[in-house]
């Protein structure tokens, strides 16, 4: 079976388990699996992608009596996340998700998911995760070694700091400011009139707690599991940016799968992400109410406006490396056109 029909297959499972809303799976298994998948990722044990490796493999112990199973490595126990795919590409770990922005530095199509304000809301996120756009995206990942095998939810991105509440780009001046390791990212910042500078998420919570950033901006559930509210008391609630996860496989592992195997990995994978999803939604409302010690502030139309109407030199950025009819598509799928 080919990438682009192993895709193919994934995006039909996954339709189908995404309108059902499948959420029920067995414990797994307590015997050691014949094949144990190593998988990696960068956030915390409370984290929903964690919780989504956990599904996924009670799924698997259950459907394969127990042959596999995964063994799950959070809080960058095996590197960032550049070190995670490029460990993937080696074979030496065989899963992971990640940011879409790391991924950017090895599939250059991917820094179209970096397109500030272009998404209204997460139904417009789906137009173009699960449309033809996200399964090009994930198709080509075969070229860089590695194969997409879905996206899961991370929820949109919000500005914080320990300065002062954010309403205007105006207020940024001067602003320290952590971005991922991402071009478009940095750019992104550097029009609002922040300072910014990359840095390892696993670096981040000391930096800003020895005073080396002012702000930084995450989802709000990672903000919250990763307790960030002990370091940074304002949150200015922009929605800059839609925060997905790919979850990535190394090809030898799958190649490793037999036709039935496979066939039971993708639907677990399917189903899994259509429960990542509702509980990262859900995670979000809940560490909205479970930091009263933070600022929490809902900008105005007119404020949003202030931020977004400063990113045409950003759409020019990934215009140059994507090509203007990807981004055009982006809009357009965004907007439901």
């Amino acid at each position: 079976m080919t990438f682009n029909k192993l895709s193919a297959a994934l995006r039909g499972t996954m339709a189908a388990a995404l309108m059902a809303g499948t959420s029920c799976f067995a414990s797994a298994a307590l015997a050691e699996p014949d094949m144990l998948l190593r998988a990696g990722h960068s956030s915390a044990l409370t984290s929903t992608g964690h919780a989504a490796l956990e599904m996924l493999n009670d799924r698997l112990m259950e459907r394969t009596d127990g042959r596999i199973g995964i063994q799950i490595f959070p809080n960058s126990q095996l590197g960032g996340e550049r070190e995670q795919i490029e460990s993937i590409q080696l074979g030496n770990l065989d899963m992971a998700y990640v940011s879409t922005a790391p991924v950017a530095s090895f599939d250059q199509d991917f820094f179209v998911l970096d397109l500030p304000f272009a998404f209204k809301d997460r139904d417009a996120v789906f137009r173009v995760l699960d449309g033809e756009v996200g399964h090009d995206l994930l198709d080509g990942l075969q070229n860089v070694g590695l194969v997409g095998l879905a996206f899961w939810e991370n929820g949109f991105r919000q500005l914080a700091n320990d300065k002062k509440v954010v309403h205007t780009p105006d207020d940024l001046a001067g602003m320290k400011m952590r971005t991922m390791e991402n071009e478009v990212h940095i750019a992104t910042w550097r029009e609002l009139g922040a300072n910014p500078s990359p840095l390892s998420f696993s670096e981040l919570f000391t930096s800003l707690q020895q005073g080396t950033f002012d702000a930084m901006e995450s989802p709000i559930n990672l903000f919250y599991d990763m307790k960030f509210n002990e370091v940074q008391s304002y949150i200015s609630r922009t929605n800059h940016l839609y925060g997905a996860w790919v979850l990535l496989m190394s090809p030898d592992t799958l190649a490793m799968l037999s036709d039935e195997d496979r066939e039971i990995f993708m639907q677990a994978v399917a189903e899994t992400t259509a429960d990542q999803r509702a509980l990262a939604i859900e995670a979000d409302d809940k560490a909205m109410a479970a930091m009263p010690e933070v600022t929490i502030t809902d900008l105005t139309d007119e404020e949003l406006a202030a931020f977004s109407e400063q990113m045409a030199p950003v759409y020019d950025l990934v215009a140059e490396k994507v090509g203007d009819e990807l981004v055009q598509k982006v809009v357009a799928a965004a907007k439901g056109e």
